[in-house]
């Protein structure tokens, strides 16, 4: 479901130092949410109450941003108190930029290696970014998302691999946009920074193909071209990745929310558990745990057996008459349908799962297996060849059926691509919609609506 920090640095972890975590957000276990490490350079051991101090605050702020306010409930944070021999973030005073000295030259022992100057004055960033790479190793593995504040009041900050800020007091602001960067892969929009395609930016100039054709005409959403490169162009022009103290625009908004469904679920836990077993002679009741936004866009489907049933909500009560002898599934699904996106058939994009398995013996007990699966299908709408990716292996014992709009089976050739993609063939069927179902083993894991255009 989520990322560890890998091989690229399991070689260097076992010198990384191991320093005190702070916890500044907490909404549930590190492998359901997604984790933020803030780091700080350039604080000495006297200077850690300070540091966590200022962390906090980056923290709080970002999530009066929108659209990270409304999925708080989504994230995880915390402080690593790195410290450093000597207070302060370095500054050769070597930017071509401004008349340098701007502030003092200076070259303190921090432990990151923190420095102005890397290009313009305020860019803050570290020629040794391994050891920013080994003290995520070594103290909070399973990070998502890292920045680093330095320990200088000189406005600045940067992105890249990482995200760097000082400690200005536009320091909550240049942390939002440097995450921008850093976690949403979005471009700046102030200036051409010779970047490629992004999110937010690009060469299609046509607003009925544009990337962001959905938003045109919203929100002030439009084609804007970089006033340095007129046959690039950007969604608007006022954005958070423009100017410091606005709103993230529609455009990018949406692309962080997808960053955000990408790394995880917004099913937390389920019960049945997996592996066991029920009463069959009274009601059985199945929940699901979900990890709401705020305000609560999660849409809820239930079907049992292929039939869908009337309940919405995250929990639901079967009486016995409604199990056949033998084997029984139900299916959960969930989708977000937050008004933020305008993602063309976003339900199948990011699409969660829980099937039960039901073995309903005459002992009047019924063994449970249950799973969660992750799937997107796409392009959708397509032109009737479309790919089915799950999050985990498909066995190969998988079959695929689409049906038409008069629940009518028709000829459909797919094949598995690899573990764990699918590809499906319906370019000879007309225009329209159709319900794609898969089984596993003979049991439902998909069933949603497909659009061939």
């Amino acid at each position: 479901m989520k990322k560890l920090l890998l091989s690229l640095l399991v070689g260097s972890s076992c010198f990384g130092q191991v320093f005190e975590k702070v916890p500044l957000l907490q909404n549930g276990s590190n492998d359901k949410r997604i984790v933020i490490a803030v780091l700080g350079d350039g604080f000495t051991s006297a200077q850690q109450t300070s540091f966590v101090s200022s962390a906090q605050s980056t923290i709080n702020y970002l999530f009066t941003k929108s659209p990270y306010t409304e999925y708080k409930n989504y994230f995880n944070a915390y402080a690593v108190k790195v410290v450093s021999a000597e207070t302060g973030v370095k500054h050769p005073g070597t930017a071509t930029d401004v008349t340098e000295p701007v502030i003092p030259v200076s070259n303190p022992n921090n432990y990151l290696g923190s420095t102005f100057d890397v290009g313009v004055h305020r860019c803050i960033y570290s020629n040794t970014t391994n050891k920013v790479g080994q003290v995520l190793a070594a103290n909070i593995p399973d990070y998502d998302i890292t920045y680093v504040l330095g320990n200088s009041t000189e406005y600045g900050g940067c992105g890249g691999t990482y995200a760097f800020a000082s400690l200005n007091g536009s320091a909550s602001e240049i942390v939002v946009h440097e995450l921008g960067h850093s976690f949403g892969k979005l471009a700046d929009e102030y200036w051409f920074a010779g970047s490629l395609e992004s999110p937010n930016k690009t060469q299609n100039s046509n607003p009925a193909t544009i990337k962001w054709k959905n938003w045109v005409g919203l929100n002030s959403v439009g084609v804007y071209p970089y006033t340095e490169s007129p046959s690039w162009f950007r969604p608007h022009q006022s954005c958070e990745m423009r100017y410091l103290n606005q709103q993230f625009c529609s455009v990018c908004k949406e692309a962080i929310i997808e960053k955000i469904h990408s790394l995880v679920s917004p099913v937390d836990s389920y019960t049945p558990a997996n592996n066991t077993t029920v009463s069959v002679t009274s009601n059985m009741t199945f929940t699901v745990n979900e990890v709401l936004p705020i305000p609560n866009t999660l849409v809820n489907t239930w079907k049992l057996n292929g039939t869908a049933l009337s309940a919405t909500g995250n929990t639901l009560t079967l009486s016995p008459a409604q199990l056949n002898n033998g084997n029984n599934t139900l299916l959960f699904s969930v989708t977000d349908n937050n008004p933020l996106l305008k993602v063309d058939n976003h339900s199948t994009l990011h699409l969660t799962n829980i099937t039960w398995t039901l073995s309903k013996s005459t002992l009047r007990v019924a063994d449970v297996k249950a799973i969660e699966r992750k799937f997107s299908i796409y392009p959708n709408p397509g032109d009737g060849e479309f790919s089915i990716r799950g999050k985990q292996d498909f066995s190969k014992n998988t079959k695929v059926e689409v049906y038409d709009a008069s629940g009518k089976l028709i000829s459909t050739r797919f094949e598995l691509k690899d573990s764990s993609t699918i590809y499906v063939d319906i370019k000879n069927v007309p225009s329209g919609s159709y319900l794609l179902n898969v089984t596993e083993d003979g049991q439902p894991v998909i069933s949603q609506k497909i659009i061939k255009e």
